[in-house]
């Protein structure tokens, strides 16, 4: 998130706005919160009254109440003053105030000074924000006004205040629209010279609407002092029939405006004698038509002179105030006695009338000179935008809309082509993107920048064909009145309709860039993902999404969802929020009915409001919550979703028009917890219409066990009391029509006995349901500003969807609600949506409970293992007290200790008491996690199913623990009896030959010879204590009893290692007797099963034991035979078993030998003392060095250090390869790795290579295996050797010094034996018995050291492989179930052994694909099937093994450890079908089959699918990786 950025105040403004105040971004002006309740100012509060209103004045205007900023309503937040004190009135004048007595000194809190720090403590596209809701509001606004963060300096907000559209009437109908200081305006500036009690502001607020319009000694609590921040500032306002008093609006400017003037008239007031404020003077100079000079009586005639040095007189007007002291200028003579009398007023207005006749002027902010004081606001205005504004505005709106954005508009496979040749393209993108690299507050400023401009060109553009579908609209609203005729009004209709598509082509927005941007992302994704258009740029778009700008949902031209481009924006929030929990608001309504605006209001959006055209298609925005907020409903964010309007005037009648609003506002609801339904009128026809669309929506959506909650907006002309009950009578009667038609509509439906029906009724009893809004405009003019009622109004639905969001119990994921998002588009256009949708939530549903499962499991795993570490280090501990005379049971004793050990530490993992043991503690929240994930969904026998599933696991891991750890502590004793019996004949050995050797001692080729034949004699002896039986043995032995029954031909086969070819095996007879060869389809599932034959048997059994391991096989491999015969329907033949069972046997038999073999080198005497022949080696070439010397245990000991330090560095080395591969994006789920491996064959295809996917497909299971085993260890991932060394240098360094502490021998021991206690398999134990002296000790300890120093001679650290990731068990988990389905092939897309699972979870399910691909086949036509398993229907027939013939229905009973619903995964779906598209003529080849026709392809969607669409999609689902 971005650091809030703060302004330190400048001291003058302390007493305001305290020391430092927040800039308010973006990210901070949408975040939603509680409704505030007005503050109570004290009256003496003197310190912070502007930052402790501030919040609540902000809020206030985000929900357009911007009528707190009246002065009359900004006195409201002060407590009432029983005493007023009576300061002179005198006009604000910067009079020193340091005088004034303690009793008249109270709360100032001010007008301007609320409105100037609203202003100043926001980032300017948040100011502009601003200021477009306040500007519809007749009020002023500071055109000129102290920084914040330094004294005497004034920020000219010009920059910030252009742009806003400013409207006024000329005639009846006759609409003027003037961009503020964009378009031609005159702007006249009223100053004073002087100083007099009641002054300019006074006179002037006589002429305006309200009598407190600028800030003056009449305003409200104006007699406690002046605003703070008044002096030198210019408020300024814009003279139009708001903001005048009648009688100015009727004497001057209603004629202006009526004569056909198009500039508007801005009135700037600068506050303070104008002689002070030069700077302000001649800046305003610059662009203002003329002066109102107001004199006041103390004026001067040098003053005057000194004021026309800086202004032509020409341009001024003079109005004497309360004297006649200038004789020239005496023509505007203001009695302030007088005020109140029009005769007074009439002179004031009669200036302004004068004024007008001056000129207006043009300028460029940028070009206007500024004072030493003076200093522009920081502007939204960058090179970066107006470089692609200018290119906008060169070759105009329609030119670029319709030659330049090419690919949104054509959205075809030549996309490149169409990039490459189009350079006026490249040029615009490479400018769009350009501005997307700026930083991201220099991003949002230079688009808000792009926005506006883009908008009003377009407007200009579109101008004229806009007033002609006015005319033509009104032309066809008489021709409906008199003298109907269907002829002429259907010309008419096709006239407006062609009107809009022409003001269509001109319509520009950055909906069009964002959707070019896309179709560029898409293309790019596929020809070069590592180009910064697909590697940064839907980065840049998530920070922006995050920031509370608006995307675009759904394209309203093309009526799709870019996928590729909307989850790439989307999953980089989701990287960033992993958890985000969100809430779904969609609005719907009628076209104009004024939905953006509504969603504006509630939240400060800057949805686009009509400017000619409506909304097309969904735009999104995603708005997070205050903390408090967050806390209270449970959810992080709010999505909101502006929608198109329905029900379009000039599609009536248009029957894809209907299908179009049925299919959006389907779409909107099943994607939203809460829809808006907003209705503007009391029209029954309207309510009606959307209510009827409403209703169908909901059944259907009920149906597919989604139920969205609603809630019905209703825009009134009156909210009378007495008259309440009419509105709602119409909308009852509304509400049976819409209901009566929809019947009528979708009889099948049964519409009226849905329950979502029976909810509203009961909720519009409550009064839940219809919201009435009173009137938006507070008048009928022009440029009426919303209504207080409007404000309160949106405040009231506010919470009321507050409370909705507080008690809905469909909150969802950020990282689900995008994914359901995009299937569900996909499903909602076609006829059978409903199930559809239920497939989709449900399958999704069963996949999320199976993540959650996974996720805890892993905890679980991990706990585990961190807990079998401290019981090994424990039990390692205690077994360096094993002593080779155990005369007094001192090894029992360890036995009986660690076995105890070992028990209670496996019963306490996953709920240890140790408040320090992460892992532990990581399960526990995991837990819970998932046990409100499950009390959400409300299912008891799901959670009850899943908790045993967990249990189940946990004991499961507890036995695996138990016996691998007992394995291990049986490792330890062997390996130290063997290193006791070892060392006691190395001992005797090298006493013989140190006594016999040469005083020259032995070379090092003698030694070595001496070495190796310490070791022959050592091993020979172990040989012979190693009386392990070959599981060979046990086998044979077995085989003879088991399958004494055997044919004798394969008994024979079977001692000659023949393994069968069961494709060559006749299986089963037709009912004409003839006798059948297998599918090749069946024969590899089958031998995919019985390859796994091992992991079923040593899943009850420990893998030590081998007795009756044959007769668990055939048990094993009998069920196996009896489940696919079952599935086949067919009954196996004798000979056919026999064969399965030989096949089986001489499988399996290789693999049992591995695993003995695996287990004598860990268990075995002989396994476990090869092992330490390097050890061994070392130690006795030590000793033929050095004899049975201090130094020689030295160095021995310095040795062991080292390899326990080397150890636990290739420890250390290889966590962080396995860890840097779990790490890998696409390995986070097994659905990804899918994703990844046919995004890898789907490239091959492409290319012409087809033979990888052809094997695949297949035999999936064993290919995608080897594959994932080559692909996770030979990816370079991670720094594993850098690793190692930082582990084995800090361990080194930590020994190495712990050595050099040590003060004596008893020290060094305890320290050497318990560091032999941090790894396994390390069995040296220092235990010197002589008694030492000091130079003994100094020996000893310098030999250590020195071993050390060299590292053991240069030995360590030793260089090995570190090993293969595909050995983690961790790793391996990721690849998910491989189980294929038994008929169309498709992978199973479960977690790893998720079939031992209790309840649902443990069916196999999967993304079933056009079963073809496998070589299935029509049996009448040997025509290859392109039909996906979810699409057989119920009664479908099919032939079992060609002697039954069963429904679907029967089928799937048959095959109930697999789901056949449909994922719903459309990209999925449609990469299966371009594969089968792709290969089906070479598998029908391969398979002695007829390639599947053309129908069945065209049946099946099995042609003219997009690939680059498809590889797009899955390339930004798995991530460039």
């Amino acid at each position: 998130m971005v650091v809030d950025k703060v302004t330190i105040i400048c001291e003058k403004w302390h007493s305001i706005l305290g020391e430092e105040i927040t800039l308010i971004e973006p990210y901070h002006y949408v975040k939603l919160s509680k409704i505030l309740h007005p503050p109570k100012l004290s009256v003496y509060e003197m310190d912070g009254s502007v930052i402790a209103v501030l919040p609540y004045i902000r809020q206030k205007v985000k929900m357009w109440g911007a009528q707190v900023l009246k002065a009359e309503n900004i006195k409201n937040l002060i407590e009432e003053d029983d005493g007023a004190s009576d300061i002179s009135d005198e006009e604000f004048s910067d009079k020193d105030e340091t005088n004034v007595s303690p009793n008249e000194k109270k709360n100032k809190l001010s007008r301007f000074d609320c409105i100037a720090s609203l202003l100043a403590s926001a980032e300017c596209t948040v100011a502009q924000d601003i200021f477009r809701t306040l500007s519809q509001f007749p009020i002023t606004f500071p055109l000129i006004m102290p920084e914040l963060d330094r004294e005497k300096r004034f920020k000219v907000m010009l920059p910030l205040f252009t742009g806003p559209v400013i409207k006024w009437e000329t005639s009846p109908g006759t609409i003027i629209e003037n961009h503020l200081f964009n378009d031609p305006f005159k702007l006249i500036v009223a100053i004073r010279i002087g100083t007099n009690s009641q002054g300019k502001s006074t006179i002037l607020n006589q002429l305006m609407a309200s009598n407190y319009m600028f800030s003056s000694c009449s305003e409200p609590r104006a007699e406690y002092g002046v605003p703070h921040m008044i002096s030198g500032s210019v408020e300024f306002t814009w003279l139009t029939q708001e903001t005048c008093e009648v009688g100015l609006w009727n004497d001057v400017f209603e004629n202006y405006y009526k004569g056909g003037a198009k500039e508007i008239v801005l009135l700037a007031n600068l506050h303070g004698d104008a002689l002070d404020y030069p700077d302000q003077i001649k800046y305003l100079n610059q662009f203002s038509s003329g002066f109102l000079v107001f004199l006041m009586p103390e004026c001067t005639q040098n003053q005057i002179d000194e004021f026309e040095a800086i202004v032509d007189p020409k341009k001024v007007i003079y109005g004497c105030v309360n004297h006649r002291k200038f004789p020239d200028k005496k023509k505007y003579t203001i009695d302030i006695k007088s005020l109140m009398k029009d005769k007074t007023l009439k002179k004031v207005r009669m200036m302004f009338k004068e004024a007008l006749s001056f000129d207006s002027l043009f300028f460029n902010a940028e070009e206007l000179r500024l004072g030493s004081s003076l200093q522009l606001a920081k502007s939204i205005e960058f090179n970066e935008s107006q470089l692609l504004i200018d290119f906008v505005k060169e070759k105009t709106c329609r030119h670029i809309k319709l030659e330049v954005m090419q690919l949104q508009r054509k959205q075809l496979n030549d996309g490149m082509q169409i990039w490459q040749n189009n350079t006026e393209l490249q040029l615009l993108i490479r400018l769009y993107i350009d501005i997307l690299k700026l930083p991201l507050r220099k991003r949002r400023r230079a688009l808000a920048h792009l926005e506006r401009e883009v908008s009003r060109l377009s407007m200009i553009e579109s101008s004229k064909a806009r007033n002609q579908a006015v005319l033509k609209r009104e032309e066809l609203r008489k021709s409906s009145l008199v003298n109907r005729n269907q002829e002429n009004e259907k010309k008419i209709r096709e006239e407006i309709e062609q009107i809009w598509v022409e003001v269509d082509s001109m319509s520009l927005g950055m909906e069009h860039f964002f959707r070019e941007l896309g179709q560029l992302y898409q293309i790019y994704s596929v020809s070069d993902p590592n180009n910064e258009i697909g590697l940064k740029i839907p980065e840049y778009y998530a920070e922006l999404l995050i920031s509370g700008h608006t995307i675009e949902l759904l394209d309203g031209d093309a009526g799709t969802i870019s996928e590729a481009w909307f989850s790439a924006i989307c999953g980089h929030i989701s990287n960033k929020f992993p958890d985000l929990r969100v809430f779904v608001i969609s609005i719907l309504g009628l076209q104009s009915s004024g939905k953006s605006t509504l969603l504006n209001a509630l939240f400060a959006c800057r949805f686009a409001v009509s400017v000619g055209r409506c909304t097309r298609g969904l735009f999104m925005r995603l708005l997070f919550l205050e903390k408090e907020l967050s806390d209270q409903l449970n959810i992080d964010a709010i999505i909101l979703i502006d929608t198109e309007g329905l029900g379009a005037p000039e599609k009536m009648d248009d029957p894809n028009s209907e299908k179009k609003d049925r299919i959006l506002a389907t779409f909107a609801m099943g994607v939203s917890n809460l829809t808006i339904l907003n209705v503007l009128g009391e029209s029954t026809r309207d309510l009606t219409e959307i209510l009827q669309i409403a209703i169908v929506t909901m059944a259907r959506l009920e149906k597919a066990g989604i139920a969205p909650d609603i809630l019905m907006v209703q825009h009134i002309s009156e909210r009378n009391a007495s008259r309440l009950s009419e509105p709602e009578e119409k909308f009852r009667g509304a509400l049976q029509a819409a209901l009566k038609i929809a019947e009528e509509q979708d009889i099948e439906m049964g519409i009226s006995n849905t329950e979502c029906l029976q909810i509203l009724d009961e909720r519009i009893k409550k009064g839940q349901l219809l919201k009435q809004f009173r009137p938006f405009k507070n008048g009928a003019t022009a440029y009426a500003p919303p209504s207080e009622q409007y404000h309160e109004d949106v405040v009231n639905l506010y919470n009321a969807i507050i409370d909705d969001c507080k008690n809905s119990q469909r909150k969802i994921k950020f990282l689900d609600w995008y994914s359901l998002t995009q299937n569900y588009w996909s499903a909602v256009s076609h006829e059978d949506f409903a199930v559809r949708f239920k497939n989709i939530r449900e399958i999704y549903e069963f996949i999320d409970l199976g993540k959650q499962i996974t996720k805890l499991k892993e905890t679980i795993d991990r706990a585990f293992l961190t807990h079998e570490e401290l019981i090994m280090q424990k039990i390692r501990s205690k077994l360096q007290n094993w002593t080779s005379d155990d005369s007094s049971n001192v090894n029992s004793r360890i036995r009986n200790e660690c076995l105890e050990l070992i028990e209670k530490g496996v019963k306490d993992v996953t709920d240890c008491e140790n408040a320090n043991c992460v892992e532990c503690e990581k399960t526990k929240k995991e837990r819970t996690a998932l046990e409100n994930y499950l009390k959400d969904k409300n299912n008891d026998k799901c959670e009850m199913e899943t908790k045993q599933t967990i249990e189940n696991y946990i004991e499961l891991n507890r036995k695996s623990s138990s016996t691998k750890l007992n394995q291990m502590l049986e490792a330890g004793f062997i390996r130290k009896g063997i290193s006791s019996d070892s060392f006691e004949i190395i001992n005797s050995q090298l006493e013989v030959i140190l006594r016999n050797i040469p005083s020259e001692g032995l070379s090092s080729h003698q030694r070595e010879e001496k070495v190796k034949e310490i070791w022959n004699l050592l091993r020979s002896r172990i040989v012979l204590k190693n009386k392990v039986i070959p599981v060979t043995e046990y086998i044979n032995e077995e085989f003879e009893r088991e399958y004494g029954f055997m044919p004798a031909n394969l008994r024979q086969d079977y001692k000659s290692g023949i393994i069968p070819d069961l494709s060559k095996c006749y299986a089963y007879k037709t009912l004409m007797m003839i006798s059948r060869y297998p599918e090749e389809v069946h024969i590899l599932s089958l031998q995919g099963t019985l390859d796994n034959l091992a992991d079923l048997i040593f899943v009850n059994r420990d893998s030590r034991h081998y007795t009756g391991i044959i007769r668990d096989a055939k048990a094993n491999v009998d069920k196996i035979l009896s489940d696919f015969s079952r599935k086949l329907s067919v009954t196996f033949l004798p000979d056919f078993k026999w064969n399965v069972h030989l096949y089986a046997l001489l499988n399996f038999k290789p693999v049992i030998e591995s695993l003995q073999e695996k287990w004598n080198k860990e268990n075995t005497p002989l396994g476990m003392f090869d092992q330490k022949k390097e050890e061994y080696f070392k130690v006795i070439d030590t000793r033929l060095q050095y004899g049975h010397t201090l130094i020689s245990e030295g160095h021995i000991a310095g040795d062991y250090l080292l390899r326990v330090i080397n150890k636990k560095a290739m420890k250390a080395g290889n966590e962080e390869r396995v860890k840097a591969i779990r790490d890998i994006y696409w390995l986070n789920s097994s659905e990804l790795v899918r994703l990844k491996y046919f995004e890898k064959l789907a490239e091959q295809v492409q290319t012409g290579d087809k033979e990888e996917a052809i094997q695949y497909f297949l035999s999936p299971k064993r290919r995608i295996e080897d594959w994932f085993r080559r692909i996770v260890d030979g990816y370079v991932v991670g720094n594993p050797k850098q690793k190692f060394d930082e582990t084995f240098n800090g361990e080194f360094d930590r020994v190495l010094q712990d050595i050099r502490n040590c003060k004596s021998f008893d020290e060094i021991k305890r320290f050497v034996n318990e560091y032999m206690t941090k790894v396994d398999k390390i069995d040296y134990k220092l235990n010197l018995q002589s008694s030492f002296t000091k130079e003994n000790f100094k020996i000893f300890h310098r030999t250590i050291e020195e071993e050390l120093r060299t590292k053991g001679n240069g030995r360590y650290p030793k260089s090995e492989p570190f090993q293969k990731p595909s050995g983690d068990k961790s790793v391996m988990e990721r690849l998910g179930c491989t189980e294929a389905c038994y008929r169309c092939g498709a992978l199973c897309w479960g977690s790893r052994d998720h079939h031992i699972n209790s309840g649902v979870t443990k069916i196999h399910h999967t993304s079933h694909q056009p079963e073809g691909l496998t070589g299935m086949y029509y049996y009448s036509s040997h025509n290859l099937v392109a039909v996906q398993c979810h699409n057989w229907k119920e009664d479908d027939l099919f032939r079992r093994g060609e002697t039954t013939e069963q429904t679907w229905t029967q089928v799937k009973a048959d095959l109930s450890d697999w789901r056949f619903e449909s994922h719903c995964i459309h990209y999925f779906n449609d990469l299966m079908c371009w594969f089968f598209e792709k290969l089906h003529v070479d598998l029908a080849k391969i398979k002695d089959k007829k390639p599947a026709t053309y129908d069945e392809l065209r049946r099946n969607c099995c042609i003219n699918l997009n690939y680059h669409n498809i590889i797009s999609i899955l390339r930004t689902k798995v991530g460039n990786t």
